[in-house]
């Protein structure tokens, strides 16, 4: 999943750079929300640290 992740980031996401708009932006601000969520998960950071 990570490699599939990096791969679609290094592409752009599948968008032109020059055709990014605010659409995209919340897109992968949810991304990086549900990445983060993970993260903190993982290692018990953020609001599951204990």
């Amino acid at each position: 999943m990570l490699e599939r992740l990096a791969a679609l980031s290094t592409d752009h996401f599948e968008t032109h750079p020059d055709e990014i708009n605010w659409g995209h932006v919340g897109t992968l601000n949810h991304y990086r929300a549900k990445l983060r969520e993970i993260t903190d998960m993982a290692f018990r950071e953020g609001e599951h640290a204990e």
